[in-house]
């Protein structure tokens, strides 16, 4: 009889304990945190002068915060970095002036006396983003000490900085250029991800996520809204005549993305 009682009696702990942790979570009305991240980056090209080698794939650290509206609907946003690499073939002849380790624009060459001109046969750019995402988050109620959730929405990027190795004409390399205006200041995709959550302690949780966010905009500058539209380009082809014509290129980036989150 006693033997009964204790597993009634463990039972009914570990019950009325899981129900206690999630009570505790899911009337949290904030929840913040570190993200963890790697994303496969599958580039389209929509420029015949260039092709992608794919995947590329990013890094990503940062700020996780989900504001709940009640146990089930919640606004997820924060701030995220995305240390990013992609690769591209050139198809056609293309060139670009540089000063050091300094790639320079059509409105950069009048101001600079002396530069070197470089074949672009291969690229392997890495620019770093500042990412927020902007999404709604949708979760079911907890299943022991597991709930399952659907996010969708928006993830907008803002280039910080962007770096490239460069291979020309015979295997001429240049090494950790720096590019000013190549990318496009901001780039956005629209996305939508699935995964879990596990409350391990409390009110403290982590969260597993697999989405797929695809580009909706292009991720190089095209010309430019004020002054000489072709201001800011870098890439040029070369006429009869020797003439500059300045190429605009054309991708976006899809993503596969795989994230980790410790929420508080």
């Amino acid at each position: 009889m006693h033997k009964y009682n204790l597993i009634i009696f463990i039972i009914s702990f570990l019950y009325f304990s899981n129900t206690i942790l999630s009570q505790e979570i899911k009337d949290k009305k904030i929840q913040t945190g570190v993200i963890l991240g790697n994303n496969l980056n599958i580039i389209t090209s929509n420029t015949k002068i260039m092709k992608t080698n794919n995947p590329g794939y990013d890094f990503t650290i940062g700020v996780n915060i989900i504001k709940n509206f009640n146990k089930n609907l919640g606004f997820n946003s924060g701030i995220e970095f995305d240390f990013s690499t992609t690769k591209y073939t050139f198809q056609d002849t293309l060139y670009y002036d540089f000063k050091d380790n300094l790639i320079l624009s059509k409105n950069e060459i009048n101001n600079t006396e002396n530069y070197n001109r470089f074949f672009l046969k291969e690229r392997t750019q890495k620019p770093i983003y500042l990412s927020i995402p902007t999404m709604l988050i949708f979760k079911t109620d907890f299943i022991g000490y597991n709930r399952y959730f659907a996010k969708f929405g928006m993830r907008h990027n803002f280039t910080l900085k962007e770096t490239t190795n460069d291979t020309g004409m015979l295997d001429s390399i240049n090494e950790r250029m720096t590019l000013n205006k190549d990318l496009a200041i901001y780039s956005g995709s629209i996305g939508i991800s699935t995964g879990t959550e596990w409350n391990y302690s409390g009110s403290s949780s982590m969260l597993f996520e697999i989405g797929y966010y695809y580009g909706i905009s292009n991720l190089h500058r095209g010309n430019a809204i004020i002054g000489e539209p072709d201001k800011n380009k870098t890439l040029y082809t070369l006429d009869k005549t020797n003439s500059k014509n300045y190429q605009t290129l054309h991708s976006s980036r899809n993503q596969i993305a795989f994230k980790i989150s410790f929420l508080f």
